[in-house]
């Protein structure tokens, strides 16, 4: 077995604090002969973490297939000093394997004593705000501009190892190591992309909430709601993302949410409709405590699709009523999206207004 320790060149820009103390977090990822863990083998593992005031890595490398032995015992000892782990979609392949493998040898890799952050996972998210065409560790660096020295995939190497078992040439060694390491040392990068997520998960500041009036494509009048947010951690990509009347776009510490205003007539829908009476002429419901006032020829039972109020004014919509505004509006009784008044909105609310509006961006895929 090969054992490489080095020095990381590179900053880690999110603060790891969040999740644990540095010395205590350890980045891993590791290289297979294949995807089988019953046929194919763990050829090397890689690890970063924080010593002595420096970021380090470590690398257990198995010069022959008997040496896989080696290596998870290594890591086996190494990972006991640590309580979080890190890694990039470890959880469906990694760990695992690691698990499975390390069976063969009496290793109990019980990596539910850990605090595990599967980068991946956390992110994957909101590959349509970033509008990736996959969802590829080297796809999220691109999206950072993190550039690789190292050229391989991970099933091209599996040719380059065969090869190295088979001649030991030393040339060989570079690349398998190489991409393993950039593998490891980009996961501490790909953590800015945590702030996103922090996003849009309320981790802001309403800084202002207005109303902006402008003309529309055809000289007509129109409004939105802008909502001006400070971000907690700054996001590392420029995103611009919008659906249906709702838009964001976020650059650095700031964050903008534009909301469409809807002027129309729209429909307060009582629930209690068997105590409501429809009246066809005025197409509206009355309770019936004041059906005494109605001649019964021009009334009806109402039903729950003519149960309602109409109301004119100017609306914005709102994609989880879970009670957040107490009167909710809609086109029809079977529509999926309600509004609420403009006026509704205000310095007390504003901040749930704007996570219901990034909860549906987030959930909603074009």
């Amino acid at each position: 077995m090969l054992v490489i320790k080095n020095k990381v060149e590179m900053k880690i820009t999110y603060p790891l604090e969040l999740f644990a103390e540095r010395e205590k977090i350890l980045f891993f990822d590791i290289e297979t002969t294949g995807f089988s863990r019953t046929h194919c083998f763990i050829y090397l593992i890689g690890c970063m973490y924080y010593e002595d005031g420096q970021y380090m890595y470590t690398q257990w490398f198995a010069e022959n297939k008997r040496d896989e032995a080696d290596v998870l015992t290594a890591f086996y000892q190494f990972i006991k000093n640590f309580t979080t782990i890190i890694h990039f979609n470890g959880n469906s392949f990694d760990m695992p394997f690691i698990k499975a493998r390390g069976e063969n040898y009496r290793l109990n890799f019980n990596f539910t004593d850990f605090q595990g952050i599967d980068i991946y996972k956390s992110i994957s998210g909101f590959a349509h705000i970033f509008k990736l065409e996959n969802q590829k560790q080297k796809t999220y660096e691109k999206l950072l501009n993190i550039q690789r020295t190292d050229p391989f995939s991970g099933g091209e190497l599996v040719k380059v190892y065969q090869e190295y078992l088979h001649s030991k040439e030393e040339k060989l060694l570079g690349p398998l190591l190489l991409h393993n390491k950039e593998d490891v040392w980009n996961m501490g990068k790909l953590l800015s992309l945590y702030a996103v997520s922090d996003l849009f998960q309320g981790d802001f500041t309403v800084l202002s909430f207005q109303i902006h009036s402008y003309e529309g494509l055809s000289k007509e009048p129109k409004k939105e709601l802008r909502i001006t947010l400070e971000l907690n951690h700054p996001v590392p990509v420029k995103i611009s993302y919008g659906a249906e009347d709702c838009y964001l776009t976020a650059d650095k510490e700031h964050a903008v949410l534009t909301v469409q205003v809807i002027s129309d007539t729209l429909k307060l829908f009582y629930k209690n409709y068997k105590e409501y009476y429809y009246l066809p002429l005025e197409d509206e419901a009355i309770h019936k405590s004041l059906s005494m006032f109605v001649d019964a020829k021009y009334r009806k039972t109402a039903t729950k699709e003519n149960c309602y109020k109409k109301i004119q004014g100017e609306f914005l919509p709102i994609y989880d009523k879970s009670g957040l505004f107490p009167n909710t509006f809609q086109y029809s009784h079977s529509d999926k999206i309600s509004y609420i008044l403009l006026r509704d909105v205000n310095q007390k609310n504003v901040r749930c207004y704007a996570q219901n509006i990034l909860s549906f961006l987030r959930m909603h895929k074009k």
